[in-house]
């Protein structure tokens, strides 16, 4: 009965050794098989033909175990990603919702000079948010002092372009006026409100103290 429950030895040998183990058995009875066969008229012993057939096996499986290992990794990749991807919908749905929500509230309030609207369990207020906002009319006619430009220039570009650039050098054209043959230009954020406070006046551009509204 004892016989009956044993596994084979392939699959023995394929749950006990790791695939370099069994390559390495196999390389070394292949050796083996050479030198004997060349030494007995090509013929090899049951015993050695039995080896081989056994570890061929083995490898065999374990490539397979292997395999499958890797299979069900990437499924379980692949339905992580999935369940990511449906958590962001949510969440954006959801921050989106309440976003709406107290916009509505906010103007609600401000039409009607509410500063707080009590409830049994909750209050929802209105409070001033803790720095002033950076509103821009029309951002692409803020002054070039006051903008940064994103770029993207080929490696072998720039190293020429920092070795030498004569008057004459085509990039020369491509980097002259606003610069949007190599990048984006957008305000500076940074800049403009350093200046705003400094007293400067920016056409278009202003410093605004929001609300926001709150629940406790």
């Amino acid at each position: 009965m004892a016989a009956q429950t044993q596994l084979p030895l392939a699959e023995t040998l394929a749950s006990e050794m790791s695939l370099f183990q069994l390559d390495e058995t196999l390389s070394v009875l292949m050796e083996v098989a050479t030198d004997e066969a060349a030494d007995s008229n090509g013929e090899i012993s049951d015993e050695l033909r039995q080896a081989l057939l056994d570890y061929c096996e083995a490898f065999g499986a374990k490539v397979d175990n292997i395999a499958n290992y890797i299979k069900a990794q990437e499924g379980e990749a692949r339905n992580a990603k999935v369940e990511i991807e449906r958590l962001q919908i949510r969440q954006a749905v959801g921050e989106n919702r309440v976003e709406k929500l107290k916009g509505l509230l906010k103007y609600y309030m401000d039409t009607r000079g509410l500063r707080c609207m009590k409830g049994r369990l909750n209050t929802i207020s209105l409070r001033r948010n803790s720095q002033d906002s950076l509103i821009m009319d029309a951002p692409d006619s803020v002054p070039a002092e006051f903008c940064k430009l994103s770029m993207t220039i080929a490696v072998p570009d720039w190293a020429e372009l920092i070795a030498h650039l004569p008057e004459d050098h085509e990039l020369r054209a491509s980097l002259a006026g606003d610069g949007n043959a190599f990048g984006r230009r957008e305000p500076d954020n940074a800049k403009l409100r350093a200046a705003l406070l400094s007293g400067r006046c920016i056409l278009g551009v202003q410093l605004r103290r929001g609300q926001h509204v709150r629940l406790s």
